[in-house]
């Protein structure tokens, strides 16, 4: 998809730091047991060389997603990180009791809107769907995350919830949003027999203001009385 490369930035944030550090002793540990290679000392070289290229550019990765992160309202901060991020320590000191005044179905179009606003942040920043992949196309943590998200299984990149930590308040005025039902069901039921009442109502108005009397047959308007 579009945005799945902005998908596993975020993933990756809380961790990019120790990506970066990891790369690096591979890379240091790499030169230290060069001896022990039989690949020439050029092709050691070179590999050594990409995976200190790798470190740097996942720390230059790091530096503008807190750029971008940081850019983000309070709340914004919030839904990426119970989203993406999920630092329990975070969400539990910093986000306790936070609660989305808004309903379930919302929030899932609050965090797609969230999701194009972290792709602009990141576009601004020169890491763009093509940028990403020349700097880290031989990245096997970032490849196999694209690999699980092409095929569906995004939620295999998190741990699974024990419980759900969010918390979601309907407004009045999403209940009936777009003409469509409230989701709770007390209030469907109620604005169903409102309006069954009134449809009632309004039939036997109708059918008391279109007879002469009890049983009386309804005849069709004269001109006259159309016309007026």
């Amino acid at each position: 998809m579009e945005y799945d490369y902005v998908k596993v930035i975020l993933y990756a944030y809380p961790h990019l730091a120790a990506l970066a550090e990891a790369v690096g002793i591979g890379a240091e540990n790499k030169a230290y047991l060069s001896f022990r290679g039989g690949e020439s000392a050029l092709a050691l070289a070179e590999k050594i060389a990409e995976e200190l290229a790798v470190k740097s550019r996942l720390l230059a990765l790091l530096e503008d997603a807190e750029v971008a992160v940081g850019a983000c309202s309070r709340e914004e901060r919030f839904l990426l990180e119970y989203k993406y991020f999920r630092r329990k320590r975070v969400l539990r000191e910093a986000y306790a009791g936070m609660t989305m005044a808004c309903s379930e179905r919302h929030y899932f179009r609050r965090q797609a809107a969230l999701l194009r606003k972290m792709a602009s942040q990141f576009c601004l920043r020169g890491w763009t769907e093509a940028a990403f992949l020349r700097a880290f196309g031989s990245f096997s943590p970032f490849l196999r995350a694209l690999a699980a998200l092409s095929a569906g299984r995004e939620k295999a990149l998190v741990p699974h919830r024990s419980k759900r930590e969010i918390a979601f308040r309907i407004q009045k005025s999403e209940e009936c949003e777009a003409g469509r039902l409230p989701r709770r069901t007390s209030t469907a039921i109620t604005t169903v027999a409102a309006q069954m009442r009134q449809m009632t109502t309004m039939g036997t108005t109708l059918s008391e203001g279109d007879s002469s009397g009890a049983g009386a047959a309804v005849s069709p308007p004269s001109p006259a009385s159309a016309a007026r």
